[in-house]
């Protein structure tokens, strides 16, 4: 019974130590800088990277709802659900973006 405790209480150790020396965080002062120039033209074309990725994925999952045999059911709507919640989302970062580009113009 003692061996038991004693191998719990050093597994426990371990899954503690192993996971502190995982979380360790990257000291702020060791980070690149960028300027802020470069880094809303990063930024901007980065997210419209990542608009264009949502979509693809988004037609993967219109897609597979198509293969579900049954539409009616509770799971085929929140799929449903889901993709319309996808869509609505990626259409605001789309006006965001087209809108940042038009005040961007404006100031030049």
């Amino acid at each position: 019974m003692k061996y038991m405790i004693k191998l719990s209480l050093a597994m426990i150790v371990f899954a503690t130590l192993a996971t502190l020396g995982y979380a360790q965080q990257v000291e702020p002062s060791k980070l690149p800088v960028q300027n802020s120039q470069s880094s809303a033209a990063v930024d901007e074309s980065d997210t419209m990277q990542d608009v264009g990725r949502m979509r693809i994925i988004l037609n993967q999952m219109r897609t597979n709802l198509a293969f579900v045999g049954n539409t009616t059911t509770p799971l085929a709507h929140q799929f449903q659900l889901d993709i319309d919640m996808w869509q609505a989302l990626i259409d605001q970062m789309e006006r965001r973006e087209q809108k940042k580009a038009q005040t961007k113009d404006k100031k030049e």
